[in-house]
């Protein structure tokens, strides 16, 4: 590929296939290098021969020089190379660190005939750090604080890229190398270690990013686009590990929030209230972490309740199916239908849940009254009774769980009151 500086003499060169005046006593013919790349990964420069001739109708007097036109664009003595050669075939001789650059050549003669050109060059760091990976490993758990308050969360995996290189990180043209530890679906980012807690699904790939601080114009970067850093990446398995402390020699309660339909629920408050009172949110697959439980102390879970948007998801079908669950034409036989169904909390389905509910269709009704919330939340591992009526006795809606130790799930089921299609959008 071949780069130009456009100016007039490059023009004409262009145009032409060389430069000379007008008539054309001197000419002066080269093949632009423009962009070159190092050689390696920790060469910072490059020895080039630049190669030019030069042709003039009147040899007397003739003379051939050049100047060096650095990053600030004065033309100064060359400080890291030499003309060489001799009439009609010249080179410019040196070893040149990176960046863009040029050299000013002039040629004239005992003629007062003159001709200059600017030779463009371009030295890029084109090599990615160079790291030694393996491809597989099976790395010992650990306690994990994940909040950094000097207590331990959970157990798990704490993973850092130099875990992977059997060989130390070396410092390149452009600094030492940066790293990045992701999962393989995901970009690049500032993160230089991953944690993965020791119950999750193994084997495991996981995928290490370095980079330098080179700025190559055709570098392809992590999204696509063309120029910046060089970048390389490597996917390593992750074993199970066999070696460092049990899964549920800490305390941990993990769980999730979801529909009797199987849609999870993000961004909701999950409370454990005991000596002290945890809280955290649901992520966006509905799945919460708790940790840092005292021993010996009773905790009691919850989800926040909702009560805005409560007209979401009530339709005419739901009626139609309270209407004919009441007829006894076809009964309800979720227990968390018939909690869905009772919009006005009385423990009971009847008429008046469908008075309300049509109301609520038409928009003549703002909220469920007494009190009933947009949405409940019930542990999933509550029994209802075995006729399933929720409300003799009535469901709960939080879990005891006394002295934790070791690893717990708290699920809950999510229930949209007077959706009973399920058919309610979550946010």
């Amino acid at each position: 590929m071949k780069f130009f500086f456009l100016g007039i003499s490059s023009l004409a060169f262009l145009l032409f296939g060389h430069f000379s005046t007008s008539p054309a006593n001197i000419s002066i013919d080269y093949e632009p290098i423009g962009r070159i790349c190092t050689e390696d990964y920790d060469e910072c420069d490059l020895t080039i021969q630049y190669a030019f001739t030069v042709t003039a109708a009147d040899t007397a007097g003739l003379v051939v020089a050049y100047r060096f036109i650095g990053p600030q664009g004065i033309p100064l003595p060359d400080p890291y190379g030499t003309l060489v050669g001799e009439y009609p075939n010249y080179a410019i001789s040196g070893t040149y660190p990176l960046g863009a650059i040029s050299f000013f050549v002039e040629a004239s003669n005992a003629a007062a005939e003159e001709m200059s050109v600017e030779l463009p060059l371009e030295v890029v760091d084109c090599y990615a750090p160079i790291m030694a990976w393996v491809d597989t490993i099976r790395m010992p758990t650990v306690p994990i604080d994940l909040d950094q308050n000097n207590r331990y969360d959970f157990i798990g995996l704490k993973l850092v890229p130099t875990d992977f290189s059997t060989d130390p990180p070396f410092e390149g043209c452009n600094g030492m190398p940066q790293f990045s530890i992701t999962h393989p679906d995901s970009l690049p980012n500032n993160a230089d270690s991953l944690i993965i807690a020791c119950w999750d699904t193994f084997p495991q790939i996981i995928r290490v990013w370095t980079w330098d601080d080179a700025d190559n114009p055709g570098a392809v970067q992590p999204d696509s686009t063309v120029g910046g850093a060089n970048y390389t990446k490597r996917d390593i398995v992750i074993m199970p590990p066999t070696e460092g402390p049990d899964c549920d020699s800490l305390p941990i309660v993990t769980g999730k929030v979801r529909t009797e339909n199987g849609k999870v629920y993000p961004n909701l408050n999950i409370n454990a209230v005991g000596d002290i009172s945890l809280q955290t949110m649901t992520d966006h697959q509905g799945n919460y972490l708790l940790t840092e439980f005292s021993p010996g102390v009773s905790y009691r879970f919850t989800v926040d309740t909702i009560s805005d948007k409560p007209a979401n998801g009530v339709t005419i079908l739901d009626v139609t199916l309270l209407a004919r669950h009441i007829l006894n034409m076809n009964p309800l036989v979720s227990p968390y239908k018939v909690i869905a169904a009772d919009v006005n909390d009385s423990g009971t389905l009847t008429t008046l849940d469908i008075v309300l509910m049509r109301l609520m269709i038409i928009g003549q009704l703002d909220e469920f009254p007494g009190g009933t919330p947009s949405w409940r939340f019930v542990p999933s591992h509550y029994s209802f009774p075995p006729e399933r009526n929720p409300f003799d006795p009535r469901f709960r809606e939080d879990r005891i769980l006394n002295n934790i130790q070791g690893f717990h799930e708290v699920d809950f089921v999510a229930i949209k009151m007077g959706d009973i299609n399920c058919s309610a959008t979550l946010p």
